[in-house]
C-alpha cells in the first residue's frame, strides 16, 4: 500500500519565500521592477533554499518549482495591480480564470439556501470566488455572500471584488472576521438568499488564537502529477457551523492544475480537499519532516 506522508508542522520563521516576496513589494513603490527582480533571483538559483522543492521535500521538476515561485510572486503582485485597474479591466481579469480552470464537476448548487461553501487558498481563489458569486447571483438569485476570514490584514482584492459584485451583479459581499461573537452576527446576517464562503485550509500554527477556539480539523491533499504528495491538517469548524445554521455544505477544490470541482458533502462528513502542491498559497509554510502516513486510497475516495 502506498502512503501519503503528512507535512511537518508549519514553519513560521521569517526566512520563507512568501515573507521575502511580501517584504520586497512593501519596501518599494516600483512593484513591476520588484516582480522582475524576484523572478530573476528565482531563475538565477539564488533562492533555491526557499523554493518548493527544498521546502516540501517533494521531488518536483524545475518547471513546477518555478511555477510555484511565480504563483507566490503573482499572488502578492495581484492586489497591487488590481487597485490600478478600471472596472472593465478588473472584470476581464477576474473572468480570465475561466480560460485557466475548467469545471470538472458542479453539484449541490441547486440546494435551497443558505449555502455553506468550503474552499481553500488556491492561487486563483479570489477570481474563482468572484465568478461563483456572480453565477449564483444570476442563476440562483442569491443576493448576499458572506466571506468568513481571520482579519489578519487588509485585503484590497476583497474591496474591489465587493464593489464589482454589487455594481455588476447586484450581489452584496459581507466580510465577517472570525473574531468576538462572529457566529451570532453570522446568524443574524444569514437568510435563504445567503452564500457563506469558508476557507478550510488555515494552518493551525499560523492562527493559534483561532486554533484554540476552533477545534475542528480538515485534511488537504496536496497533489503532484497524478496523485497526492503530501497531506496537511488544517483548521475547519465547518461541520459544526453549517449544521447550526441548517445550511447544506458544498466543497470547492482543485483536483488538477487546470480544473476545479464543486460537490455536496454530508453535514457530518469530514471533507478531504485536493489542491496541486504548487498552486497552494501556503506552500512556503511547509516543512520537510515526515510524521504519520495515510492510505493511498484516501485520494481515490476523496
Amino acid at each position: 500500500m502506498n502512503a501519503i506522508p503528512p507535512a511537518s508542522a508549519f514553519d513560521l520563521t521569517a526566512d520563507r519565500f512568501d515573507s521575502l516576496v511580501s517584504n520586497s513589494f512593501a519596501a518599494s513603490k516600483e512593484s513591476r521592477h520588484v516582480r522582475d527582480r524576484l523572478i530573476a533571483q528565482v531563475d538565477g538559483g539564488r533562492l533555491d533554499h526557499l523554493l518548493l522543492r527544498a521546502r516540501s521535500g517533494v521531488t518536483v521538476s524545475d518547471a513546477v518549482n518555478r511555477k510555484a515561485a511565480l504563483n507566490i510572486i503573482d499572488f502578492a503582485f495581484e492586489p497591487i495591480v488590481m487597485q490600478n485597474m478600471s472596472t472593465d479591466q478588473a472584470m476581464r481579469y477576474l473572468g480570465a480564470v475561466e480560460n485557466t480552470l475548467h469545471v470538472r464537476e458542479a453539484g449541490g448548487l441547486d440546494c435551497s439556501g443558505p449555502l455553506w461553501i468550503d474552499t481553500i487558498h488556491h492561487v486563483c481563489v479570489f477570481s474563482v470566488l468572484f465568478q461563483l458569486a456572480a453565477f449564483l447571483g444570476k442563476n440562483r438569485k442569491f443576493s448576499q455572500v458572506v466571506l468568513l476570514h481571520q482579519g489578519q490584514r487588509p485585503e484590497p482584492r476583497l474591496r474591489i471584488i465587493a464593489d464589482l459584485l454589487r455594481r455588476a451583479h447586484g450581489v452584496a459581499l459581507v466580510l465577517l472576521p472570525l473574531q468576538g461573537n462572529w457566529f451570532a452576527r453570522l446568524g443574524r446576517l444569514t437568510t435563504p438568499d445567503t452564500v457563506i464562503y469558508y476557507l478550510t485550509d488555515m494552518p493551525p500554527e499560523a492562527f493559534p488564537h483561532a486554533a484554540r477556539k476552533e477545534r475542528g480539523r480538515s485534511r488537504l491533499l496536496l497533489t503532484h502529477g497524478p496523485g497526492p504528495a503530501l497531506q496537511v491538517e488544517t483548521l475547519s469548524g465547518s461541520q459544526s457551523f453549517a449544521r447550526r445554521l441548517g445550511a447544506p455544505r458544498i466543497v470547492l477544490d482543485y483536483p488538477s492544475t487546470d480544473s476545479l470541482r464543486i460537490r455536496p458533502i454530508g453535514a457530518d462528513e469530514s471533507a478531504v480537499s485536493l489542491c496541486p502542491l504548487e498552486d497552494w498559497v501556503f506552500w512556503p509554510l511547509l516543512g520537510t519532516a515526515r510524521q504519520r502516513a495515510a492510505a493511498h486510497n484516501d485520494f481515490a475516495s476523496s
